[in-house]
Order: C-alpha cells, then sequence, then structure tokens
C-alpha cells in the first residue's frame, strides 16, 4: 500500500483529496497541518499528521518528513507561492538520497512521485480555445496569466525539468466550488450582507462584466488528483499536465443565480478590479476544457451544472461564513 504525504493536507483540496484517497482503501495518507485543530481534524479523517515542527519550505525539513515516513507519493496542495521552489529542492533532495541510498546495494527502485495542484489561471484571458497542450507564460501563449500567478508558469516548468529523479503530474483545476467555496467569498458576500441587512440598494460586485470563470466542483478536483497518484509511475503519457475543467460560466449568470438563492431582488452594479491582483485573476475570461484528463485518466467529472444547483453551494458556503 503506497504512502502518499499531502502538503497542506488538512487545507480545501488536501483534505478532500486525502478522504478520496483513504476511502479507496489503495493508500496510507500522511498530512501537514498548521494547527493542534487542524491536525485533530487529519486523524479524525484517518490521516496521520507529520509533526508540526516540519517546515515545507525549509528543504532539509521537508526531506527528512520523506524519508523518515517512507512517503512514495507526494501531493502538494498549499499555497505555497514563490516559496515552490524550496519544496521542489526538498523532494528531489529527498530522491536524489533514497537512489543513493538503494544504489549502494545495486537495487533500482520506483522514483519518488510529485503531484503538483497548479491552476488553470496559468491560461490567462483567451477567446481561443486552449487545453493543456497549449503552452503557457510564453510569448507563444494566447493568454496572458494574471499578475497573481504569474510566477507559476515557471513552476511548472522547474517541476517537468525535475523529471530526471521525479515522476511528476501537474494538475490546474479552474476555480473550485462546493463546500466552503471560499474562493467565491468576493463576489458573493455583497449579495449575503443585502441579504442580512434587508438592503434594497445597488449591490456592487467587484468584477469586470467580461469575466468567466473556468470552474471545477471539490470533488471532481479531488477525484483528477486521485487519478493522476493512481498513474504517477508510468502511466501519465509523455506530457504529464492536465487541465480539470467542467464548464465555463459567465460572471453575470454566477452573480444572478446567488442572488436567486440567496432571495436578494436589489440590482446589481459590476465596479472592477479596482486593481486587486485577487480579483483580477477572478475576472479572468477562459476558454478551456478537460478532455484530456478524461482521455488520460480516466478522470469523469460527477458534479456539474454550477448555476443550476447554485442553491446548495450557495447554502454550504454561507454556513462557513457564520
Amino acid at each position: 500500500m503506497p504512502n502518499v504525504l499531502i502538503l497542506g493536507g488538512s487545507g480545501y483540496i488536501g483534505l478532500a483529496t486525502g478522504q478520496s484517497l483513504v476511502s479507496s482503501g489503495n493508500y496510507r495518507v500522511w498530512g501537514t497541518a498548521r494547527t493542534p485543530q487542524k491536525a485533530t481534524l487529519l486523524l479524525e479523517n484517518e490521516i496521520t499528521p507529520i509533526p508540526a515542527e516540519t517546515d515545507i519550505t525549509d528543504p532539509a525539513s521537508l526531506t527528512s518528513a520523506i524519508l523518515d515516513n517512507l512517503i512514495d507519493i507526494v501531493v502538494d496542495a498549499t499555497s505555497t507561492h514563490q516559496q515552490g521552489g524550496k519544496v521542489l529542492e526538498g523532494l528531489k533532495n529527498a530522491a536524489v538520497k533514497r537512489a543513493a541510498e538503494l544504489a549502494k546495494e545495486g537495487i533500482v527502485a520506483p522514483k519518488l512521485g510529485f503531484v503538483y495542484t497548479s491552476g488553470i489561471w496559468v491560461h490567462g484571458s483567451t477567446s481561443e480555445l486552449v487545453s493543456d497542450l497549449s503552452p503557457v507564460g510564453s510569448a507563444l501563449s494566447t493568454g496572458k496569466p494574471p499578475r497573481i500567478v504569474s510566477w507559476r508558469a515557471g513552476q511548472e516548468q522547474a517541476i517537468l525539468a525535475s523529471r530526471d529523479v521525479l515522476e511528476v503530474a501537474i494538475i490546474r483545476p479552474g476555480l473550485i466550488y462546493g463546500r466552503g467555496s471560499w474562493i467565491w467569498t468576493p463576489w458573493w458576500e455583497p449579495i449575503l450582507k443585502a441579504k442580512r441587512g434587508g438592503s434594497s440598494e445597488v449591490i456592487q460586485i467587484p468584477a469586470d462584466t467580461a469575466a468567466r470563470p473556468s470552474c471545477v466542483h471539490i470533488t471532481d478536483t479531488a477525484a483528477g488528483l486521485h487519478a493522476a497518484i493512481d498513474r504517477i509511475h508510468g502511466n501519465l503519457g509523455t506530457w504529464p499536465v492536465f487541465d480539470l475543467v467542467t464548464e465555463t460560466v459567465g460572471v453575470r449568470d454566477i452573480v444572478e443565480a446567488a442572488k436567486s438563492s440567496l432571495g436578494v431582488t436589489a440590482e446589481v452594479e459590476y465596479t472592477g478590479t479596482r486593481g486587486d491582483v485577487m480579483l483580477e485573476a477572478m475576472s479572468t475570461a477562459g476558454n478551456s476544457e478537460g478532455g484530456r484528463a478524461r482521455a488520460v485518466l480516466g478522470w469523469y467529472p460527477k458534479r456539474t451544472e454550477f448555476v443550476l444547483n447554485m442553491a446548495v453551494y450557495i447554502r454550504a458556503w454561507e454556513v462557513v461564513q457564520g
């Protein structure tokens, strides 16, 4: 039974992925947690917390965690941003050390697996349909990544260049909805405030009217990561990069569905992104699909129709808001 370490194991994506792996009965799962409460959450889900003193952005600390727990596959479900290079260094060090020790005995073994959670924003806004075979962060790209993820194409390239010592996969989910749906808060919170305050004044939504997010449910995101983990050792083809998208939806449709679900009738004004890098990224006009993930990973998303089922997702999100 392979041992999997999820960096960000108690987070939105990490916990859903860990639950999927544990439920399969095919893996033993470890995870990182920032607080004792998060460590307890992992234990409740049959995921083993690694020691709290482990610093995944310290290459030596991460290397020790991997080797000490005999980890076979690492999943990065964190938001380490520019610290991703340190994480990759720790993985490569662990892989090289393990291979060197085995080589002393003349033993050949599988490489350490690494599944990296990137995101669909690397494609930027584009009127042309793009796929996971389309170059990103290049002069040949049809779109430019928004500023908040401008570093990510370079991180993907660094990971792909590490295939001499690691087996890698890069998974790019769209904007994720379902359960906590935290990323949608900038668009939904003004509507919730209008509901709770009983206001009929115009609601200001900090988005461009051209915004068209490529979306995917959290359960299907975890399923895509799970499928990549299943196939990490030799069954991902020559280009192990996969976009996870089920649909692309305009901001007006999302906001009007949220209003209807919350029982709000006030008019809406779209005020633009105001120079905010996160709001700028949310207003990306996506044009992506998940065809290769279906063909290569056997990924068949089960949670579609974001707008049609908005009432369910809004209720779950509202509970999290308190």
